[in-house]
């Protein structure tokens, strides 16, 4: 088992590639958009939610009609 701890390998990791990059944010930013596209398709994409057909009670201006809660 290895004595390093994850935290400051992963630290360290970071460290790497900022560095590699000048500790500038564009840049690193502009590379990941490029891995992105290179492995865009393993990527996990969140689907897009869709408003509900009819709003909550709670945000109703008006009540809900009577003899329902």
């Amino acid at each position: 088992m290895k004595d390093e701890n994850p935290i400051e390998e992963i630290w360290r990791i970071r460290d790497e590639l900022s560095a590699e990059y000048g500790y500038d944010v564009h840049r690193i930013f502009a590379a990941l958009r490029e891995e992105e596209k290179q492995y865009g398709d393993r990527l996990v994409r969140q689907v897009p939610r869709h408003a509900p057909k009819e709003p909550a009670a709670a945000w109703r201006e008006e009540p809900p009609p009577s003899g329902k809660t």
